[in-house]
């Protein structure tokens, strides 16, 4: 997380801004005076407002990295499936980064690659093209849909393996 938080801005997605998850990526953000952006997930809904306000929030620190981070998809269980929570941040992102407002062309994007919006950010980063890093937990632990804890690399990394893109082994830090 503090890694990942180590980007000029980090882009939190959540509808339970209260976890432990959350708490930490925004203190990890803050504590490396890093631009913290939370978007309250309860809609996910791509509007010229939530666009507007990221970008601005952006251009407002110069910011040409990004982390994506926010709640697993355990945590919306019943509420989203993964593929809702992927086309949503994909569709944000690339209305962020295409904005004629923004100021500074993204350059990466980084994430940790948990479920649900972790997930989510590293594969619109790689669809729109990004150099998109996700910094894998030790053991390749991730947590299902039911919050059951894996451990295992070809089950981590097969989440990230039907997009469209040239990404490779380069896209696990």
């Amino acid at each position: 997380t503090r890694i990942n938080a180590s980007a000029d801005a980090t882009i939190a997605l959540a509808t339970d801004f209260n976890s432990a998850g959350e708490k930490l990526t925004k203190s990890s953000a803050l504590a490396q005076n890093k631009m913290y952006i939370p978007i309250d997930a309860s809609s996910i809904e791509v509007t010229a407002e939530r666009v507007n306000r990221i970008v601005d929030m952006l251009n407002s620190v110069n910011a040409k990295t990004l982390n994506i981070a926010g709640n697993g998809i355990y945590t919306m269980r019943g509420k989203y499936t993964q593929a809702q929570i992927d086309n949503f941040t994909y569709g944000l992102l690339k209305a962020v980064t295409e904005s004629p407002r923004l100021n500074n062309k993204i350059e990466s994007v980084r994430s940790g690659g948990q479920t649900g919006f972790d997930e989510a950010g590293a594969k619109a980063g790689i669809r729109l093209g990004l150099p998109t890093i996700v910094l894998a937990p030790k053991g390749w632990k991730f947590r299902n849909i039911s919050g059951v804890d894996i451990s295992s690399e070809s089950s981590f990394k097969s989440r990230f393996s039907n997009i469209n893109s040239t990404a490779s082994d380069e896209l696990f830090g």
